[in-house]
């Protein structure tokens, strides 16, 4: 006997079963607490629900709702007497159980960050973009004059009108033009410092949070509790309710970045310390539950991982409880869904060059095209789409797709032709994307170059300085050289630019960065041990030093 799928449909829950036919089945519907570690401490989620059903014709159903209470997010488990093996969540959606079945948007790829001027999103032709809400700047505890009361599941939640008005000056215009958004979904209180409402924090953050840490700049989401629990979801189901309507009122969003570079958890997700097999356990089911709601409001939504460039090893492979692989996390994350049930998750990860201080990729020492190359960047792209077009790792036959939500191209003060090497990297970058197929999002980070990020000129502008007669906000610089190369992708003058960027790298090497060895899953030769460059190649006693202050490397 086992449970096949779930499916939600827009007043009943249907059970897919094997071998439980003429059975008499008692199903209970758990809050779907997750503790990914083994924790005396933690409590699991209370049973809102229990059902006596029977089974027939491989099937069995009950009502979604229980006293008011949405069951979609629940643990099912389903008693015949002895527990029925199989998925225990919702694995499938009734057509009609969605509000909206449009079609994923099939757009050019270039994209910068909502923050960008109108007249750059115009001239240098970009159709997507993306923007960072934060749990804990958007939630107050309290009602009033600042407050915009939701209802969720039979409470009412708070959130910052201020905090709405900022972001949504940004995605209406762009909405408007049918520019849609990439929502990187965070939960820091440490960018807020004394800003942040108290009363919230100790609610939504998570429990193993390191406040003594001090680069722990984000916090993991809290689904350990069920106040936090309840919290999490309620601002999830806000933003999609908000941000996914068909009039695009308040913006436009298609997808989740859930979370930021959780391969580095330390520093930009922090759960304490955890292996990755037990934070994996906590994130799918963040991911799940965020697909979860989406599929109330909108059946093609999407929701995709957030990792860093470190495909095997980690930023600090000398604390492997607080930083992990991508493959490894990917790995986790299969196990989970083959245990639970499967969803389409997918994939969001930023190929920086492997020292962000030089824009050069295709000079790029580490990566390789196998599956055991340390970091995927600009230069092996090609490795990420072929280990997700691993068989056991598709969904219901096809590729899970990817978004590249945060690279970009340093420029040095010291060094001026780094800005040449930024532009037409820009343009290999691109080409190189454009032939992988199932990339759909490459968002330039910086807009701006940001002086306070660890040194480094991402922008597609030059920082500007402050100007003190307007409250000391930042100004936006000139633009810089890889603008042009940015404005001519996607248009008749690309091929002329290709042609020059072609020329300044050198023909055979970009050729061959266009065309590259097919992808194998160790390099040749290898005798079966994992050898990592930069790793055990460095000379004894002058071994860099690593850094807890950022996963940049310099």
């Amino acid at each position: 006997m086992k449970i096949r799928a779930i499916v939600a449909h827009k007043d009943k829950i249907r059970l897919l079963l094997e071998g439980c036919d003429g059975k008499s089945l008692t199903v209970n519907a758990q809050v779907p607490l997750v503790c990914g570690k083994d924790d005396p401490g933690f409590v699991p989620g209370r049973v809102v629900a229990s059902y006596t059903v029977s089974a027939a014709e491989g099937q069995a159903e009950f009502s979604r709702y229980a006293d008011g209470y949405d069951l979609l997010l629940c643990r099912f488990e389903v008693f015949a007497p002895e527990q029925l093996e199989g998925v225990c969540y919702v694995t499938e959606f009734d057509h009609a159980a969605s509000a909206s079945h449009e079609p994923y948007p099939t757009l050019p790829i270039k994209a910068i960050n909502s923050g960008a001027v109108m007249a750059d999103f115009e001239e240098l032709g970009f159709s997507q973009t993306c923007f960072g809400p934060n749990q804990a700047a958007l939630m107050l505890m309290h009602p009033g004059e600042n407050a915009l009361p939701y209802e969720y599941n039979g409470k009412t939640y708070y959130f910052n009108r201020t905090v709405l008005q900022k972001t949504e000056e940004q995605l209406i215009p762009l909405a408007q033009r049918n520019i849609p958004a990439v929502m990187r979904y965070i939960n820091s209180s440490f960018f807020l410092g004394e800003q942040s409402d108290q009363e919230i924090v100790d609610i939504i953050q998570h429990p193993d949070y390191d406040y003594d840490y001090p680069s722990a700049y984000m916090g993991a989401f809290n689904l350990r509790t069920e106040e936090g629990f309840n919290y999490f979801c309620a601002c999830t189901d806000f933003l999609l309710a908000r941000y996914t309507r068909p009039d695009k009122k308040y913006g436009w969003a298609i997808s989740f970045e859930v979370g930021n570079e959780v391969t580095s958890q330390y520093i930009w997700g922090n759960a304490g310390e955890m292996t990755c097999a037990e934070y994996m356990r906590e994130y799918t089911e963040v991911m799940r539950i965020c697909w979860l709601l989406s599929q109330k409001y909108w059946e093609n939504f999407r929701v995709h991982t957030s990792f860093d460039q470190y495909f095997n090893g980690s930023h600090m492979p000398s604390e492997p409880k607080r930083f992990y692989g991508i493959r490894e996390c990917i790995d986790e994350i299969w196990k989970n869904c083959q245990r639970d049930g499967d969803f389409p998750w997918n994939i969001a990860f930023h190929p920086y060059p492997e020292n962000l201080s030089f824009p050069d990729f295709w000079n790029d020492r580490e990566p390789n095209w196998t599956f055991e190359t340390r970091r995927i960047t600009f230069k092996n792209l090609e490795v990420m789409p072929a280990y997700l077009a691993q068989e056991h790792l598709l969904y219901k036959g096809k590729p899970r797709r990817i978004i590249l939500p945060e690279q970009g191209f340093n420029s040095r003060d010291d060094a001026p032709y780094t800005e040449k090497q930024g532009m037409y990297g820009y343009v290999l970058a691109y080409q190189k994307m454009k032939k992988l197929g199932t990339i759909d999002l490459f968002l330039h980070h910086n807009y701006c170059d940001n002086p306070g990020e660890f040194g480094l000129n991402l922008g597609i502008r030059r920082y500007g300085g402050k100007d003190f007669l307007q409250e000391g906000l930042d100004v936006i610089g000139d633009r810089k050289p890889i603008c042009d190369a940015i404005a001519d992708m996607d248009t008749a003058r690309e091929e002329d630019r290709v042609a020059e960027a072609r020329a300044f790298i050198g023909e055979e090497l970009f050729d061959y960065m266009l065309n590259p060895p097919a992808v194998t899953e160790k390099p040749a030769g290898a005798d079966g041990d994992l050898h990592l460059p930069g790793q055990g190649n460095r000379r004894k006693g002058n071994k860099k030093e690593e850094a807890p202050v950022s996963n940049f490397d310099h």
